[in-house]
């Protein structure tokens, strides 16, 4: 566990279910931080605040603040009001400005934050705080909306002691588009439930360095995966460093906060709502590297391959079709299509197979589709590959949100 960090996650009773639905993050000595919010325009009060408070703090924090259960979304400046109320309450308990403490809301758009409630149970939270591997857990379980399982991520910050721990939500409404907090705009090669991870690291670096790196590591993480193709109101990653183990190099706290990322992005993939089997999508052979991420974000996000996984049908004209219209440029006699090891498509052509190896794809819990698109050698950069994460699209999902708040 990265030192000079504090976890914990109560019962504030904002979830209908009474779960646990308000977790914090504290750096009792302060940590600089950096975060990155959705590009979505219909910006939820969290996201307005907690922008607001990095810019006035400089990047100074003392605590992250996270309820689940309303997304204070749509809510107008009485939504703001109430945001900026319960991180003034915080700061209050435990001796910090409060621009010094960064919020975020996942749940129901356009329902008022129970402001009263989250404030009520502040002692608690604080009071039970810990920073053993339980208190992590308790804080990771009480973002969770229709997840079913906590997500939590550690990995090593290769020559020296420090480390990088994360936890995430999310499970519907998943197609994250995140960008800086100072700067905005879309972020390089963007990806279009509301998605929240906290990443932690005991690790020396200045805001702006924690700002470039997660803009690299998200690249490569969260802006490779969809679940349903919406992009949240709510969407956030905040980055904390405390400093405790001195400085390293910056490849280094790279690497550890890509390699968080990325495990915590495949397990959101993994968990969508109602999902049976993780999907990957690599493509190769482009022309460029952004053809290459557009074919297989195109193949990704498409529904009706999704729903052919789903049902276990090997239904390659529906990958074509999506290659055919993601812009990529391809030539379709050089074009090949593979899915979990055997070949579909190529030289113009479907490929015979045998009854036994077609009838062994798409069963598993994990899925792979690959594509040569013949049209370049184009060659990913060292590290990943051009490739993009979804999962399958069952009737679990349609019933879930057709029932989300009845």
């Amino acid at each position: 566990m990265p030192s000079g960090f504090t976890f914990n996650g109560v019962r504030a009773g904002i979830k209908p279910s009474g779960r646990s639905d308000l977790a914090v993050v504290l750096a009792p000595a302060g940590a600089s931080a950096a975060a990155l919010f959705t590009t979505n325009r219909m910006r939820a009060a969290p996201v307005v605040v907690s922008e607001d408070h990095l810019r006035s703090g400089r990047g100074d924090v003392r605590a992250v603040l996270i309820n689940a259960g309303c997304a204070n979304a749509a809510t107008g400046p009485d939504g703001v009001r109430r945001c900026i109320a319960t991180a003034t309450a915080l700061a209050e308990r435990i001796g910090c400005l409060p621009d010094q403490v960064l919020v975020a809301s996942t749940g129901v758009i356009g329902v008022p934050l129970p402001d009263a409630r989250i404030v009520a149970a502040l002692d608690a939270l604080v009071a039970g705080a810990g920073a053993d591997a339980d208190a992590l857990t308790r804080a990771a379980e009480a973002i969770l909306t229709t997840d079913t399982h906590p997500k939590i991520a550690r990995a090593a910050v290769a020559g020296g002691g420090a480390s990088v721990v994360g936890f995430a939500k999310g499970a519907g409404m998943i197609h994250p588009s995140l960008a800086p907090a100072i700067a905005g705009g879309d972020p390089p090669n963007a990806a279009h439930a509301t998605m929240i991870a906290v990443l932690v690291t005991d690790a020396a670096a200045a805001p702006a360095v924690l700002e470039r790196l997660l803009l690299r590591g998200c690249d490569r993480s969260f802006h490779r995966i969809t679940i349903d193709g919406d992009t949240s109101t709510n969407d956030a990653v905040f980055a904390l460093a405390s400093g405790a183990a001195g400085a390293v190099a910056e490849d280094a706290l790279a690497a550890a906060l890509h390699e968080v990322m990325r495990t915590l992005a495949l397990a959101i993939a993994r968990d969508g709502e109602g999902a049976r089997r993780l999907v990957t999508v690599r493509a190769t052979g482009a022309a460029s590297a952004e053809d290459a991420l557009k074919a297989a974000r195109t193949v990704a996000s498409s529904l009706l391959v999704r729903t052919a996984i789903a049902g276990g049908d090997p239904n390659w004209g529906r990958i074509a079709a999506a290659i055919g219209r993601s812009g990529a440029l391809f030539d379709a006699e050089t074009l090949r299509i593979a899915a979990d090891g055997v070949v579909l498509y190529e030289r113009g052509a479907p490929s015979a197979i045998d009854p036994h190896r077609r009838g062994a794809i798409f069963r598993g819990e994990s899925v792979l589709i690959e594509i040569d698109l013949g049209a370049a050698p184009h060659r990913a950069p060292e590290g990943f590959a051009d490739e993009f994460h979804t999962c399958d699209l069952t009737e679990e999902y349609v019933r879930v949100n057709a029932e989300y708040t009845t």
